[in-house]
């Protein structure tokens, strides 16, 4: 018997598929794919502030951001919290023993803005792939581009200066999260210096050194948490050192 929607739930149920086809995980199926899909997975709305998630979390969940922008964090001993990063929607989060990754562990993940999460169980991810090998592939995919990502960061860590990797950083949000306008491009991710100086294993008095450096230098302007490019070909030069970075 076909169980009649309100409008309501007709609305929502087109925001879900609509959301899980702009999702790099579901690419290359069907519409009758996306729709038995959307059907295997719940969908909640996050206010900005609310935690996704936490160590506290049974590790039976995972969740796929389908909208908004989270922000991942440690909490240290002494109570501090310590930026890892930011993402925008395609990220997986939770379970990560499932998908080879354990970045989140003892982490938590905050919506720093409106967001909406596709919430499903291992269980049901595991037949998700059996049924639907494109998804094994597409997860192949991201998890090999976390750990490069993960190798290049280490790899700044060790190597690069604290200019070097600021400017690195700088690069992967505007690649992430940038919008083109008129002055250069807009990095459209509220960071506090702290969270910035997270990111990158330097402190916030070192950072605003560097970047008041970088504003001298004409490579890019700050106000109101938001970072904007404008010379994204220096900024390169300084990322691989040739930029004259002290």
């Amino acid at each position: 018997m076909t169980v009649m929607q309100t409008p309501a739930e007709s609305r929502l149920h087109a925001e879900k598929l609509g959301l899980l086809r702009e999702l790099e995980l579901f690419s290359g199926l069907s519409e009758a794919d996306i729709e038995a899909i959307g059907h295997a997975t719940t969908m909640t709305h996050c206010r900005p502030g609310q935690v996704i998630l936490s160590p506290d979390d049974p590790p039976d969940r995972i969740h796929i951001l389908k909208k908004g922008q989270v922000r991942v964090y440690r909490v240290t001993p002494d109570g501090r919290q310590l930026t890892l990063d930011l993402y925008d929607k395609g990220t997986i989060l939770g379970d990560m023993r499932l998908l080879g990754q354990d970045r989140l562990a003892e982490g938590y993940a905050e919506a720093i803005d409106a967001a909406v999460i596709c919430t499903i169980s291992p269980d049901e991810l595991r037949k998700l792939v059996e049924r639907y090998p494109t998804i094994g592939v597409n997860i192949i995919t991201f998890l090999s581009r976390r750990l490069q990502e993960a190798e290049r960061e280490l790899e700044a860590m060790a190597y690069n200066r604290v200019g070097q990797r600021l400017a690195r950083k700088l690069i992967d949000l505007a690649q992430r999260f940038g919008v083109e306008t008129v002055r250069g491009t807009l990095i459209k991710a509220r960071l506090t210096q702290q969270e910035l100086a997270d990111m990158i294993g330097t402190t916030r008095e070192t950072l605003a050194h560097t970047l008041a450096d970088f504003r001298g230098r004409g490579l890019l302007d700050t106000a109101q948490h938001e970072v904007l490019i404008r010379d994204a070909e220096r900024l390169c030069e300084v990322a691989e050192g040739q930029g004259g970075d002290d």
